[in-house]
């Protein structure tokens, strides 16, 4: 073949430039890529919002509490103050001092005692609010006058829905060195965590009674200096639990100490040194099971709760706190990690998507742990890993659907004529081995159509190559329509593209005569009867089709296929426009035309 010299212009492609080539990624890239992955982080910032507005809620407080209350548990150990002295009234007290409640003598004694001996503070945490014998309530009100250093609580009590505050009988209040509240209340969950550092009802508002012993021993003003202990929205204070009851602070039994002083007195050793009260704070409270008020906090599940006060004695006296961070400090966290998990995700595969999200919620449980240990700060843990594991999913279950999308596409490329959508005939031909396989199974009939539109030249050569592009289109837009069952699948008798301008459609549990009446003598009626338009021009269109049924005897369809282009190749010969269907009785018999 002798070469052209002068080739027409476009003929020849000249080499493409690397600025055009990487013009035409990046088109690429914001079209496709670029759109994917917007729309993946678009999904991404939905869900960190809605994590966002879930934060606060019980169900994330309660997770939260879980995870703060685990980082108490394992921490190390936090100081105690040395000043801070337990002085119990537990089981042996009451079996050497008889049944509670004791006479207030006792009481007296116990103060005369400890100021004697030198405690700097002396907290009670009993209410004497109802009268006891004249000379009790006078030896305590003396004992309390003459100390000068005796702290007695109030609460807050309800009953029949109405508040009040009750408090020791005035004479005992008139002489003590200060009174506070000493009402706590659980988190939904049981669990006591926080303590309001000031309560405030019918006009009268008192701090908390360990705070406001804290700050006299500190020889500070509660009211004044109260700015450097964080509190919560609600004003409350996060208790820093030192640890579990026998292991923090110092106890004494309030027998012993009695003991000790009536041995003193007789010149023997006494079981307990005064010394080891001397300037201390000595909180009297009642720790025997069934008489105390016990609460469950992060350490234990048994605590009594005079163990509050001194809790917050020691973190005011040391001046270490555990607070929550604050909201905006926990939301930004939220968002950043959000935002950095969905980037990694979205531009990650899934097995490394999975190591680096779990790499991320390591690091950030022990990041938290960290700042908890070395500043008491309390920033939510959960919601950030529940968020990870969210974000994890929807990126894994929008990867597949990209996948899944992805094969669906490829698999249309291979099995689609790229130009009418239609099966290309190697598709085709698999779904048609298929089909004869289960109509032999089940014994079913089996037919299909062979059709070839008439004179298509014609339009290529009058109007061009594109109209018969569209109209290659229009007669596969027909088929699908002429050839759908009601109440069936889109595609329950497929077509295909033969090649060129021919088509085949098979039809599943169908006659032949059925087919050719049916089917094809309508597809025929109708591209006659509605012409193609392009450009506002009418192309008249016509149809010959062949149809063929496959025999009881055939495993495969190459005989049916042969018969319907037979019986194609008689309806063309015999003047187009028509449908023909196979010979009964092989090549000697007589044709069969329906018009």
């Amino acid at each position: 073949m002798t070469p052209l010299k002068n080739p027409p212009s476009g003929l020849l492609q000249a080499p493409e430039s690397f600025l055009r080539r990487q013009k035409r990624d990046v088109v690429f890239f914001f079209n496709t890529t670029f759109r994917l992955h917007l729309v993946h982080f678009i999904g991404c910032l939905l869900i960190i919002l809605i994590q966002a507005m879930l934060m606060t809620t019980p169900l994330m407080m309660r997770f939260e509490n879980v995870c703060i209350d685990l980082f108490i548990r394992n921490r190390p150990p936090i100081a105690m103050h040395p000043a801070i002295v337990h002085i119990d009234m537990a089981e042996d007290s009451l079996q050497g001092l008889g049944r509670w409640p004791w006479p207030r003598y006792n009481h007296a004694a116990m103060v005369y005692i400890l100021h004697s001996w030198g405690a700097k503070a002396i907290v009670f945490d009993v209410i004497f609010s109802d009268l006891s014998t004249s000379f009790d309530d006078e030896a305590l009100a003396q004992a309390i006058k003459e100390s000068g250093n005796v702290y007695l609580p109030v609460m807050l009590e309800e009953m029949n829905r109405q508040k009040s505050w009750v408090h020791s009988m005035p004479k005992f209040e008139e002489f003590v060195k200060g009174t506070g509240h000493v009402n706590v209340f659980p988190d939904p969950d049981g669990t006591l965590r926080r303590a309001p550092l000031y309560l405030t009802h019918g006009g009268k508002t008192y701090p908390y009674l360990g705070a406001q012993v804290a700050f006299d021993y500190l020889g500070q003003d509660l009211e004044k200096e109260k700015s450097w202990i964080p509190l919560d929205q609600n004003g409350n204070v996060f208790i820093n639990w030192v640890g579990k009851w026998k292991d923090s602070f110092l106890h004494y039994s309030y027998l012993d100490v009695m003991k000790s002083y009536a041995q003193i007195q007789a010149g023997r050793p006494p079981l307990i040194s005064p010394e080891k009260f001397k300037g201390k704070i000595c909180v009297i409270g009642l720790t025997a099971i069934g008489l105390t008020d016990i609460k469950a906090n992060p350490v234990e599940g048994v605590y009594p709760a005079v163990g509050v006060q001194t809790n917050i004695m020691n973190s005011i006296l040391i001046r270490k706190f555990a607070q929550p961070a604050p909201f905006r400090w926990n939301a930004f966290a939220l968002w950043g990690i959000g935002i950095l998990v969905s980037f990694i995700f979205i531009f990650s595969r899934r097995v490394t998507s999975l190591v680096l999200g779990l790499a991320i919620g390591l690091l950030w449980a022990l990041f938290s742990f960290w700042v908890f240990i070395e500043w008491g700060l309390w920033i939510y843990t959960i919601n950030p890993l529940i968020l990870i594991f969210s974000l994890f999913v929807f990126s894994a279950v929008f990867s597949l659907m990209l996948g899944k999308r992805e094969q669906a596409r490829l698999f249309a490329l291979a099995s689609r004529d790229g130009l009418t959508g239609l099966y290309v005939i190697r598709h085709f031909r698999n779904l048609l081995n298929v089909a004869v396989t289960e109509a032999r199974k089940k014994g079913l009939p089996l037919s299909l159509i062979l059709m070839d539109l008439d004179h298509f030249k014609r339009i290529n050569d009058t109007h061009g190559h594109v109209a018969g592009d569209a109209a290659l289109q229009y007669v596969a837009q027909v088929l699908r329509l002429a050839t759908r069952i009601e109440g069936e699948a889109l595609e329950s008798n497929p077509v295909g593209r033969y090649g060129g301008e021919e088509f085949i459609v098979m039809f599943k549990r169908a006659h032949l005569i059925d087919v050719a009446v049916n089917y094809a003598e309508k597809i025929r009626r109708q591209l006659e009867q509605n012409p193609f338009r392009y450009k506002e021009v009418a192309i008249p269109l016509t149809v010959s089709l062949g149809v063929a049924t496959l025999k009881p005897e055939e495993t495969v369809p190459d005989m049916m296929v042969l018969r319907a282009d037979e019986a194609l190749y008689r309806a063309k010969t015999g003047g187009r426009n028509r449908v023909c269907t196979e010979n009964e009785s092989g090549e000697n018999a007589p044709e069969k035309e329906v018009e």
